[in-house]
């Protein structure tokens, strides 16, 4: 057996060798297909298939919240207090911790500057009941997490390789987080980020010692509360215990603790919420399956192009060849070693496309995730090396699906026994090769079907993008920049930092190439919603209403490009003469004041720094974040006052607005915060329209790919075209001469050709565009301002592979229009 199949495989490569230009275009087909799909199962492997990186994930949980039990829209973080509850009062866990995941603190060592990074704040317990040991030194223990213990800390594998080289004495050095002093003490595994794709913490601190290290924690944001939700909870259930009955006691401890009763402290609509138990991988993967699997299924499109692609090929091919093949079955070759003989030669192809493939696929995926500067649903930072044990098991699963389905529909056609009869006459010949076109004629049509649906999804996409384009922002996103610095986690006080904001801004007014500048936050980003009450409005809710409160300095609206309708814009006096001033968007006038004049009316902030604003000014709206719905009620004060009142948003940050490219501006941010404070960290630099982008990060991610694909598909369509049409004339070459003997003209000839080819080509089209109209259903939350249906796109898709498939044909048709019929004849 083993003797037959190396006699196979050299027969296979000795066929291959002979034929350069089959070979060299059939691997390149596959190497496309294949390498597609390599590239993109190496990014949706770690949310679809990859286990996460703790000991039998099967065994951990995710402790959820929700209004109701068993609620469908729960939130996966709960507060402190109710944590240790749960911690406490039960019995079906044998290890309940709790974590912070995106918890920002500047870190820095023996540097001037500190860095700004997001580190993950975790119980004492929390890598014991992962399971999950250190790469380097030990994990943070129980003991590392109670009051007075040692500040340790641990280094991500990303973090340790970046800044430190892999260097393992890094391990009992000392590091400072937000000024203060912690022993390194062990690095994480490579890849370890937690239970969740959300962030990949740089850092680790134990919660105790983060509590203390962090000013807002410490002084300002009430951890005890029940109100302060930003912790997660994940946990191991005990041998034997099931999700069910681990949900039955965990109603228990939630019932006894009053869930589903009110809570006045936190507002007349807040209650105390249910406990909610999901198998911690579900929790991870969330909407993020959906987006992996739809990207997975575009590429896999691609692959079945390719092996069409390839199939049509090697039918063309073994069609030079059944004279060969009827000899072997005449001398009584069985019907299986001829069939094991194109696979074999098929497998080959494939296998050399799979090579050719992982090289396209390392390239690719590189460029994707060096190009992507936004946070999409598929974690690209964790995206897997195309020499990854799973990533080049799928290649090779690939590669041989490839294989086998391009070659298995040759094999079995040009396997018949009655094949033998054709050594008798050529009139069955003839027979054999219409159907065997027929065969060819299918294949292509598919192609066509499946260029035809992604070109339409791309189509949406770029329509979707460009009406998105077309929006009127209420601002102006060109010629802006912004950074960010923290001055309260790098060991100011709130009235020392506030006492920054004016020498800020003072000296980024001062920088060259600076028009404007402000304080402020980004648009698109949102902000924190807090409880207002309008003068002389009653609302059925007590009279409260919930609005966006955003904090802005003098400038803020011209720098940005926001008009100001009514009224003026803060001074410089306004932040410090301790009067309550507000600027109100035109939503909220609207809302709350039609056909009235709102300067000189009042907002009432509730709340526990209750103040009262008195509107000096109306500006225009600004879209929302996802560019959807109506504009959000949002109110502005002077950026001192705010940032006084809401210290637990500490980030400052620095806009500005140039006459050229906003990115030259960015030297300009840094040397003003330098000037101030040379130890404060500039962090989250973008320009506004880059910020812009983040808002269709999702469309703009697939579109491109969906057209990247779809035109790879187009052109192997193509390709199948034009062999399809090249074969099919090369068979009727004497039907052409003899029609032409007898007077045909070649006009005739050719329209006859490209009939037949724009046949296929219209029943691909209309095929495509009506599996289409029920495919494209899947991407409505991904379309904005355009149906799924759009009839523009459609039409012009359908269009445009008409005139791919004419082009495609007709080189082949006109040199139909060229045959000598002396020669047809004389051949005859």
């Amino acid at each position: 057996m083993l003797q037959t199949l190396i006699q196979e495989l050299r027969y296979a490569a000795r066929m291959l060798w002979k034929n350069p230009g089959f070979t060299a275009v059939a691997v390149l087909t596959l190497a496309l297909g294949i390498g597609a799909n390599t590239a993109i199962f190496s990014m949706v492997d770690v949310v679809l298939f990859r286990p996460l990186p703790i000991a039998k994930p099967s065994e951990v949980i995710r402790l959820a919240e929700g209004d109701t039990k068993h609620a469908s829209n729960w939130g996966p973080f709960t507060s402190f207090p109710n944590y240790l509850r749960y911690r406490d009062q039960n019995s079906v866990f044998s290890g309940l911790a709790a974590y912070v995941d995106r918890f920002p603190v500047n870190v820095s060592a023996a540097r001037l500057t500190a860095d700004r990074v997001d580190a993950g704040m975790v119980t004492g317990n929390y890598f014991q009941t992962l399971g999950v040991p250190a790469e380097v030194g030990r994990t943070i223990r129980p003991e590392d997490d109670l009051p007075g213990a040692a500040p340790v800390m641990m280094l991500s594998y990303n973090y340790w390789r970046n800044h430190f080289r892999f260097d393992r004495g890094v391990l009992g050095t000392t590091l400072l987080v937000n000024g203060q002093a912690f022993t390194v003490v062990g690095i994480a595994l490579p890849g370890f980020g937690g239970v969740g794709f959300e962030n990949l913490p740089e850092v680790w601190l134990p919660m105790t010692a983060a509590f203390q290290v962090d000013p807002l924690l410490r002084t300002e944001i009430p951890h005890q509360d029940e109100g302060f939700v930003p912790f997660g909870v994940v946990g191991r259930l005990k041998p034997g215990v099931s999700l069910v009955q681990a949900q039955a006691q965990l109603d228990v401890v939630a019932a006894q603790n009053g869930a589903g009763q009110p809570d006045s402290l936190h507002g007349p609509n807040w209650r105390r919420p249910w406990a909610i138990v999901v198998p911690a991988v579900e929790a991870a993967r969330g909407d993020r399956e959906r987006f992996s699997v739809l990207v997975l299924s575009i590429v896999l499109v691609v692959l079945l192009i390719a092996c069409s692609d390839v199939s049509g090929l090697l039918l063309a091919r073994s069609e030079a060849r059944q004279r060969e093949t009827a000899i072997r079955l005449a001398l009584g070759a069985p019907r299986f070693r001829i069939i094991s003989m194109q696979v074999t030669e098929g497998l080959l192809v494939s296998a050399l496309g799979a090579i050719c493939g992982c090289i396209l696929a390392a390239w690719a995926s590189r460029a994707v995730v060096a190009s992507s500067q936004v946070i999409l649903p598929i974690p690209l930072e964790r995206t897997a090396s195309v020499l990854d044990r799973r990533v080049l098991a799928f290649t090779a699963l690939a590669a041989l699906a490839a294989g086998i389905v391009s070659s298995l529909a040759p094999a079995l056609r040009y396997s018949r026994s009655r094949l033998a009869l054709m050594l008798q006459g050529e009139t069955r010949a003839v027979h054999a090769a219409s159907r065997r076109i027929s065969l060819q004629a299918l294949m292509v049509v598919m192609q066509i079907t499946a260029s035809v649906i992604l070109l339409v999804g791309a189509g949406l996409l770029v329509r979707t993008l460009w009406q998105a384009s077309r929006i009127h922002l209420g601002f102006d996103p060109d010629h802006a920049v912004g950074a960010s610095t923290d001055p309260i986690r790098q060991g100011y006080s709130k009235a020392g930092a506030a006492a920054l904001l004016d020498p800020l801004l003072d000296a980024l007014r001062a920088q060259p190439g600076v028009a404007s500048a402000a304080i402020g936050p980004l648009p698109l980003q949102g902000g924190a919603h807090t409880v207002v009450v309008m003068e002389g409005h009653r609302s059925v809710t007590k009279e409260q209403e919930w609005i966006q409160l955003m904090g802005v300095s003098p400038g803020y609206f011209d720098t940005l490009g926001i008009p100001l309708l009514r009224g003026r814009d803060f001074t410089s006096a306004d932040n410090h003469d301790g009067a309550g001033l507000a600027i109100i968007n035109q939503a909220v006038a609207q809302a709350f004041w039609p056909n009235q004049d709102p300067i000189g009316k009042h907002v009432e902030h509730v709340g526990p720094h209750e103040d009262t604003l008195e509107i000096i000014g109306v500006v225009g709206n600004v879209v929302p974040a996802s560019l959807r719905g109506s504009p959000v009620h949002t109110v502005y004060m002077p950026m001192a006052q705010r940032y006084l009142t809401f210290p637990w948003q500490p980030d400052i940050t620095l806009l500005a607005r140039t006459s050229g490219d906003p990115r030259t501006l960015v030297p300009a941010l840094r040397q003003s915060i330098a000037s101030v404070d040379t130890g404060l960290p500039m962090f989250h630099v973008r320009t506004m329209r880059d910020q812009v982008a983040t808002t269709l990060a999702e469309q703009r991610f697939l579109g491109r790919l969906l057209l990247v694909v779809g035109l790879l598909a187009t052109v192997l369509s193509a390709a199948g075209v034009y062999g399809l049409a090249s074969f099919a004339t090369q068979r009727a070459t004497q039907e052409f001469g003899i029609r032409m003997a007898l007077g045909a003209q070649r006009s005739n000839v050719l329209w006859m050709v490209l009939r037949r080819s724009m046949a296929l080509g219209l029943s691909g089209v209309t095929l495509g565009i009506g599996v289409g109209l029920a495919l494209t259903r899947l991407l409505i939350r991904s379309l904005y301002g355009i149906s799924p249906t759009d009839p523009v796109t459609f039409a012009t898709v359908g269009a445009l592979m008409m005139i791919v498939t004419l082009l495609a044909c007709f080189l082949p048709a006109r040199r139909a229009t060229h045959v000598d019929p002396l020669v047809a004849l004389r051949n005859e």
